[in-house]
């Protein structure tokens, strides 16, 4: 790597870091709620000395959410989990607690169900949680002699749970934000970027934008656990929601030599939307149909792009109109199964739980036989870090081990010339507010950087709370990182070593399924296509995701980093292609006759062929019968021109962005 692209990945990196860090509308009462919990936390289990102050604390930072009813959601789940793993670990040391060959194999099959059923229930997370607090329960089996000592210290990790998590629930239902409320606040946002990108404001970069988008589908499903009205138009918000998705997804395919005038009125029917939604006072849009006089003079494919987005913009309006009157019904819920479909018929479920409890069981032989139980978080490493693929389960151990460095700093910091000065239990709760405030700032970042704030912040309590009175102790901030570096390896190893995921793999198969929801697109493009539309963006931001952190797994496996650039190239030439398409989905195939039905059956041929060759990991084939569309492009359109040349030419460039596709070299 040369010193330019050295400099130029730090100075790419320094621009995220600062995005990621960048104050935001309610970012500072969470974190604020976040220093609250966890200083009335630590001063009650200081004041009662209940065990494990430092897990008490940290579980209010696992417990961070935008909206209160995220946080209840974990909280319960928690808090179910907790009663199940005590109970089981009860249950359990009547069997093993003298009897190490039957505690060994029993603490392997409970890593082993609860990491399968992560991959594979509705109820995995409780699963994990479960599997977790039951695991570590067993280990304490070794530094406890006395059954007596053990049973209390298992019965109050009912306690270390249920008080952080009923006290962080109570008060994001006082002070939280609201989910209802956060998704109009994220939708209004996301309207004045389409307007902002419309006057050529903003860049047509909408890739965050559609994830922001599509996170307003769970706010949907939240919101409607606390307002009943919100269930009557479930329907219409979810429509809205793949409006705007739809819309930001075609501003790609927007010419950058679209006249202004147009732009300024596709902007302000796109206000009109925005008031309308803001305010129930404010007057509903009125459907419009594009003037004939801004039409005259574009060519064919920027009318087509045009009349899409005015069309959605007019189905956008109409839909705001029903959800104030409440004109649907609401829609039947979803059916689901408690197992997924696949969970006995794909071995990669069983694989992964396989891998995760021999990385756990290994920590556990290794630093029992060493006599060195500080280092017990090694397990916990395995077990919070253990995702899907190579590398994110790298990208997490990476978050891990720099928040445990940044964290156990601070505690050493702390404990060597903070703590020496403290004569009560207020100074201490300023300390651990103030480092709280810090780890909070982080920890409500994205998924991408929020797990590093989470570590800052136990590596920091575990460092400075492992007593109930001022500390001179170094040892454990110095344990806690050995035992983090060892489950760091130790996973690494297993997971590079035993079936290998790679991230980039995984993102190939949700490529493949991205163009297979294109092709059903292109092939029944007639509305309602509102799951259509939605499958196919959400594969296509999920992959996104994938490549982006298939970076932490480059040199672990064969040809990542050369691949790495095709994957890049591929997201982006299937937000090309997402853009082409939606605009064919959204001209009137009944105006545009056989020849504009003949190409889409062919088109969504070209994407089904296409999805199964990326899947098998060949390039997609160039598309066939070139010439029928070679004279689709018109040049320039009149007032008396039909509806038939701008549907061709979104066909047409259709098929341009196929035959890109099927360019770019693997």
């Amino acid at each position: 790597m040369t010193a330019t692209e050295t400099t130029s990945r730090w100075a790419d990196f320094t621009v995220w870091l600062r995005e990621e860090l960048a104050p935001r509308t309610g970012r500072s009462a969470a974190v604020a709620r976040i220093a609250v919990n966890c200083t009335i936390t630590v001063v009650v289990a200081m004041v009662f000395e209940i065990p494990l102050p430092a897990y008490m604390a940290y579980i209010v930072l696992l417990l961070v959410s935008r909206e209160y009813i995220g946080t209840l959601i974990t909280a319960v789940a928690g808090a179910i989990a907790a009663t199940v793993a005590v109970v089981l670990s009860l249950l359990f040391f009547m069997v093993d607690a003298s009897e190490p060959a039957l505690r060994i194999p029993l603490m392997a099959v409970s890593t082993f169900v609860g990491m399968f059923l992560v991959r594979t229930s509705v109820l995995g997370p409780i699963a994990f949680l479960a599997g977790f607090v039951l695991v570590l329960s067993q280990t304490l089996i070794d530094g406890i002699p006395s059954t007596e000592v053990l049973t209390r210290l298992v019965l109050w990790l009912w306690v270390v749970v249920m008080f952080p998590a009923t006290l962080t629930a109570l008060v994001d239902l006082a002070f939280g934000r609201s989910p209802g409320r956060l998704a109009l606040q994220t939708g209004l946002r996301l309207l004045d970027s389409v307007t902002a990108t419309l006057l050529g404001r903003l860049s047509v970069d909408t890739g965050d934008r559609q994830a922001e988008a599509l996170e307003l589908l769970e706010l949907q499903q939240h919101a409607q656990m606390t307002d009943r009205r919100l269930r009557a138009v479930a329907e219409i918000d979810r429509r809205l929601i793949e409006t705007l998705v739809e819309l930001l997804t075609m501003l790609r395919a927007l010419p950058n030599d679209t006249p202004r005038e147009v732009r300024e009125w596709l902007a302000e029917a796109s206000g009109e939307c925005r008031l309308a939604l803001a305010s129930n006072d404010a007057p509903l849009p009125t459907p419009r149909a594009l003037p004939t006089s801004l039409l005259n003079g574009l060519n064919g494919e920027t009318v087509s792009v045009v009349t899409a987005i005015a069309d959605a913009l007019d189905r956008l309006g109409v839909d705001i109109a029903r959800r104030r009157t409440g004109a649907d019904a609401p829609a039947a819920s979803a059916k689901r199964t408690l197992l997924a479909a696949d969970a006995w018929s794909n071995p990669e479920h069983a694989r992964f739980a396989l891998k995760t409890t021999i990385a756990v069981m290994a920590s556990y032989f290794i630093y029992t036989m060493l006599d060195w139980p500080s280092t017990r978080t090694a397990v916990t490493t395995c077990f919070f870090v253990a995702l899907g693929s190579l590398g994110e389960s790298m990208h997490k151990l990476t978050l891990r081990l720099g928040g445990a460095l940044i964290g156990g700093a601070a505690a050493i910091l702390s404990i060597v010339y903070v703590l020496p000065q403290m004569t009560d239990i207020g100074q201490l709760a300023l300390l651990i507010a103030a480092m709280s405030a810090v780890s909070g700032w982080v920890a409500t970042s994205s998924e991408r950087l929020s797990y590093l704030g989470m570590q800052m912040g136990f590596a920091f309590f575990l460092g400075v709370l492992h007593d109930y009175g001022p500390t001179m102790e170094l040892t454990t901030a110095r344990d806690r990182i050995v035992g983090i570096l060892l489950g760091n390896v130790l996973m690494t190893i297993v997971f590079s070593a035993m079936w290998p995921v790679s991230a980039l793999d995984r993102a190939r198969q949700v490529l493949a399924q991205a163009l297979g929801a294109l092709g059903e697109l292109v092939r029944n493009a007639t509305p309602p296509l509102v799951d259509i539309r939605l499958k196919a963006v959400q594969k296509v931001a999920e992959a996104r995701r994938l490549v982006s952190i298939a970076v932490f797994e480059t040199h672990l496996l064969q040809r990542a980093r050369q691949r790495e650039t095709f994957e890049e190239s591929a997201v982006r030439t299937l937000d090309r292609l997402a853009a082409a398409a939606f605009v064919v989905a959204a001209q009137p195939r009944s105006d545009a006759g056989e020849a504009a039905r003949v190409q889409d059956e062919r088109a969504a041929a070209w994407f089904s062929d296409a999805a199964r060759r990326f899947a098998a990991g060949e390039p997609p084939a160039a598309p066939v019968h070139e010439s029928e569309v070679a004279d689709a492009r018109p040049g320039r359109v009149d007032a008396a021109s039909s509806l038939v040349r701008p549907a061709l030419a979104a066909r047409a460039s259709l098929h341009w962005e196929m035959q890109y596709a099927a360019s770019v070299p693997v």
